[in-house]
Parts: C-alpha cells; sequence; structure tokens
C-alpha cells in the first residue's frame, strides 16, 4: 500500500529557492514516506481536529509541512522550510 505525494504550488516554490543539490535530497528524502509516512512524522498541536498537520524533518535544517489522507493513500507537501521559518504558520 503505497501513499501518492503530492506538492502544493507554496511546497514547489519553497523547493524552487533552495539549491538544486538541497532541492533533490528534500525530495528524494520526502518520497521514502511513500510506504507508511505515520512513523517519521511528528503531529503538530493546534491543527484542525479533522486533518491534522504534521512535520517531518530532513536532516538538521530543513521541514517539510505536511497533510496526510489516509482514505486515498496521499501525502500532501504544504511547504519545505529551513526550520526557522516552518512553524510561523501553522
Amino acid at each position: 500500500m503505497k501513499y501518492r505525494i503530492l506538492y502544493t504550488s507554496r511546497a514547489r516554490k519553497d523547493l524552487r529557492k533552495l539549491p538544486d543539490t538541497t532541492a533533490r535530497r528534500i525530495i528524494r528524502v520526502i518520497h521514502t514516506l511513500g510506504e507508511d509516512p505515520h512513523l517519521q512524522v511528528k503531529k503538530l498541536k493546534g491543527g484542525a481536529l479533522n486533518q491534522p498537520v504534521y512535520t517531518f524533518r530532513i536532516g538538521l535544517y530543513h521541514r517539510a509541512i505536511l497533510s496526510i489522507h489516509d482514505e486515498v493513500l496521499v501525502v500532501h507537501v504544504l511547504e519545505t522550510e529551513n526550520r526557522k521559518q516552518a512553524y510561523r504558520d501553522f
């Protein structure tokens, strides 16, 4: 049972801002979530009750903010940011 990984326009924009090697590494690591994303993510406090938001640590300095939809097997990447900026909107 494999999850699909979808990126929002904001996440794609965030990845375009990064150097190519860093962006490729982040994408490669995010795609490892396809098997079982719940093992590697941490739920953020204060999210919506019907659709919680999760954080995924990528190395020391980057975080991906995710929404996981189990009923359709989709991991929705909301944004990828430096850890200083990642949590400001959530």
